[in-house]
């Protein structure tokens, strides 16, 4: 199994405030099993920053987000996943990506608050 890893925000990337941004580009994770996101978040005026994966099987990137299910009285419900980073600490996330062509990562303000004055650095892993 190879492993290969690449670059998706260089350091100092000041964050999105209002909307989802792309952060680097598309990855094909074909023939692999996980990735592993890697981000370094330094905080500024705002209070954080989400971070979001989106999955694809097609080239065309009809997309779907990473999701999560919730069971209430055996009921099934996806709920998005939303990976919420607050501290200048690494973080990193893994996804299971069998069976899934292509990922790619998105990045925008928690609360809509303060000027984004904070910085993020994001890396991937693929094994």
């Amino acid at each position: 199994m190879t492993v290969e890893s690449g670059i998706l925000t260089a350091a100092g990337t000041v964050i999105a405030k209002t909307t989802q941004t792309l952060m680097g580009a598309v990855i094909d994770v074909g023939y692999h099993n996980f990735i592993t996101l890697h981000c370094e978040y330094q905080n500024g005026d705002e209070t954080g920053v989400l971070v979001m994966a989106h999955m694809s099987r097609t080239v065309a990137l009809d997309v779907s987000q990473d999701q999560g299910w919730t069971v209430a009285a055996g009921t099934k419900t996806a709920t998005l996943n939303e990976y919420s980073l607050t501290d200048a600490v690494p973080h990193h996330i893994q996804f299971d990506v069998r069976g899934i062509e292509f990922i790619y990562f998105s990045q925008g303000g928690s609360s809509n608050d303060g000027t984004p004055t904070g910085t993020i650095e994001a890396s991937y892993t693929l094994k």
